[in-house]
């Protein structure tokens, strides 16, 4: 939102420049992003939330920063001129869905010259990134950005038998909307229609037929009030999205309908030379004098905020605000009257808030209130702790990323997985919740990237949305080298072989099977550097064509680990030991393997052995070629063997030795000579 300084001065006199208001208006909760000058005005570019539809004009924020300062706020002062003819004998208006449309507006204005506007009036709405079109149509642009209220400005001649029909779309309906664009409607959307035809999508954009043009004499101005939820749901239907549209979504203020409308009419009397017809066809069916009201006591200002807050200082901040506090406060606090531009507020903890952004949070001491009770763990908590501090020591840092993405993508990593489709997406890119966490992981890389950070080790533990039921996953995933290279040494690389033992480290504090298994590991892995250990992991490098996908220039490894298997499966017992007192023997064992034989399989047939005092098996050396057949290799292997009781004879480690090879040959392994 985008607010003239020159402009809002009009509104109210504050003693600081820009920069400081700026910072006033930021601590306030209506953040200012930029600060920058026009001539001789400076623009503030606000961020306003969804929530503060009331801060979308310059009215709204003169509104606030009066209430910051103590001053007060001074409205446009205008009076609308009107000629000795009635407006409801020239037009009628009538409301067929009033759960939609609550308010409906109208001045009727003749004789009007449609052209260009004056220099003023141009500056002030280009200058907020509002394109002039001609005076009646500017001016409702200028009325948008000075009250906040949407207006549409009709040629009254092009509206068949005088009439304004507030309805909902029929079956099949179609509308051409001022951008050139033919609009296929449904009954769930509100329209403005005349006798025949749609001639509106309400709070949204005007039609076509019935613009403003160079050849329009009379005018029919509209300012309504509409339901927000309609106007979004029909908005995102059509998908377009206007300045009427972003405020409308927001709630309008129903009480300003009138105002704005009137406050136009004399503009376009003044600018277009028209002649206002007397009287607003004001179509009000559900209009109400009972004012919804709040109760705020003193007891939680204390309790909430930390410290109490004049009686005085409060019943002002509400009175800027424009809420009505009647006389004051009672014994136990204040009751007020909610105005009716603040949708936002309906009960105590929203007039706390009000209080404390006004007075200042950094006015409030730092507290840190009572503790009587006791703290609990979360389920998993203490192993996901532990996943978290092996992960950090290797190096690996923490990615966060949303659960939104599109479908392509996440059949190319989740295949025949049916994802969840979100009703309201926030980006039409993004239309369902990830079946996945490699996709995000590799946004984050090329994140990372795309801005010369070559070396990235990341992992993530989140939730993937399948429509079988959700759960949790760890990711892990690194590119480029593991420690960079230095004067000292050459850079590591990362590769298959490092990503293995990290998972391995791992998944070795687990009560899981760490054997390799020969499942398939997936269609975006490549085919020949990557892997499956038991049912709780899969990891290797991505395929090339995965890699493309996101535009990436370094090979990527990663590893899909089942983090509720490994909760479930708990944490392996740890037990501390004292360092023998006897030596440990070492041999060494050359031996001879078919090329189908795995390291694992050796592994395991040594581990068959069941000899206590074996207490490391380290695979060393390997060998693809040399004096031995093609279809074998060559694989050296370093046992350790020690006891706690005493020190090892030769005779009894040659032993074991033999039934560690009695057990390989079983699986077609030999001792090399």
């Amino acid at each position: 939102m985008r607010i003239s300084l020159n402009w809002l001065k009009e509104f109210v006199s504050t003693p600081d420049d820009a920069s400081r208001l700026g910072e006033r208006l930021s601590l306030a909760g209506l953040a200012v992003d930029t600060i920058e000058e026009n001539g001789d005005d400076v623009i503030l570019d606000l961020d306003i939330t969804t929530n503060r539809g009331d801060c979308l004009s310059h009215l709204g924020v003169a509104r606030e920063l009066a209430t910051l300062y103590g001053t007060e706020v001074s409205l446009p002062q205008f009076e609308v001129a009107e000629i000795d003819r009635a407006a409801g004998a020239a037009f009628s208006i009538s409301i067929a869905d009033e759960a939609l449309c609550k308010r409906y507006c109208g001045r009727y204005i003749e004789g009007v010259t449609i052209g260009k506007s004056p220099d003023w009036l141009v500056q002030r709405i280009e200058a907020l990134g509002i394109r002039s079109i001609n005076n009646v149509a500017d001016i409702t642009n200028y009325v948008l950005m000075e009250l906040g209220h949407p207006l549409h400005a009709f040629d009254a001649d092009t509206l068949a038998e005088n009439q304004i029909i507030v309805r909902r779309a029929e079956l099949d309906e179609t509308l051409t909307t001022l951008d050139g664009e033919k609009r296929e409607l449904d009954p769930s959307m509100l329209v403005i229609a005349d006798a025949k035809r749609a001639v509106a999508l309400a709070g949204i954009m005007g039609g076509e037929e019935t613009e403003i043009s160079a050849s329009t004499k009379n005018v029919l101005l509209e300012s309504a009030w509409f339901d927000p939820l309609s106007i979004r749901k029909t908005a995102r239907a059509v998908n377009l999205s206007t300045e009427a549209s972003y405020r409308f979504e927001r709630g309008a203020d129903i009480e300003m309908a009138r105002a704005a409308c009137d406050r136009a009419a004399q503009l376009i009397a003044e600018i277009a030379g028209g002649r206002i017809y007397e009287g607003v066809l004001d179509v009000y069916p559900s209009e109400t004098t009972a004012k919804s009201k709040a109760r705020l006591r003193r007891t939680r200002i204390r309790e909430y905020l930390g410290m109490e807050i004049p009686d005085i200082e409060v019943t002002r901040i509400f009175s800027g605000l424009g809420f009505d506090v009647g006389a004051g406060a009672d014994a136990e606090g204040w009751t007020v009257d909610i105005p009716t531009h603040r949708h936002d507020v309906s009960g105590e903890e929203d007039l706390l808030e009000e209080v404390a952004r006004i007075y200042g949070y950094d006015r409030f001491p730092s507290t840190l209130p009572a503790w009587s009770g006791r703290g609990e763990r979360l389920p998993w908590q203490v192993e996901e702790s532990r996943i978290r501090d092996l992960l950090s020591g290797m190096g690996y840092s923490e990615a966060c990323s949303i659960a939104f993405s599109d479908r392509e993508t996440e059949e190319r990593f989740a295949p025949g997985i049916e994802p969840i489709t979100l009703r309201n997406p926030l980006s039409e890119e993004a239309p369902i919740l990830r079946t996945s966490l490699v996709p995000s992981m590799m946004r984050s890389l090329q994140w990372n990237l795309n801005r010369g950070v070559r070396n990235v080790l990341l992992y993530e533990i989140g939730k993937v949305y399948p429509a079988s039921g959700e759960y949790r996953q760890l990711l892990i995933a690194q590119t480029g080298a593991v420690r960079p290279g230095s004067i000292h040494h050459a850079a590591f690389e990362s590769d298959f072989y490092n990503l293995k033992g990290n998972v391995e480290t791992l998944l070795g504090g687990f009560s899981v099977n760490t054997d390799l298994s020969p499942d398939d590991p997936g269609s975006y892995y490549h085919p020949g550097r990557s892997t499956r250990i038991g049912s709780v992991a899969t990891l290797g490098e991505l395929d090339q064509s995965a890699v493309d996908l996101f535009k990436l220039r370094q090979k990527v490894y990663i590893a899909e680990v089942a983090i509720e298997e490994l909760f479930t499966a708990g944490l392996r017992n740890v037990a501390a030991a004292a360092i023998p007192k006897y030596p440990a023997i070492r041999h060494d064992l050359s031996l001879l393997l078919d090329r189908k034989i795995r390291y694992s399989d050796v592994l395991t047939a040594v581990r068959a052995s069941g000899i206590p005092e074996l207490v490391t098996v380290n695979p060393f050396d390997r060998l693809d070629t040399g004096s031995f057949p093609e279809s074998c290799y060559s694989l050296t292997v370093g046992l350790v063997y020690q006891s706690s009781k005493r020190t090892l004879t030769d005779e009894e480690v040659q032993e074991f030795d033999r039934n560690i090879l009695d057990q390989l040959e079983g699986i077609g392994v030999k001792l090399r000579s």
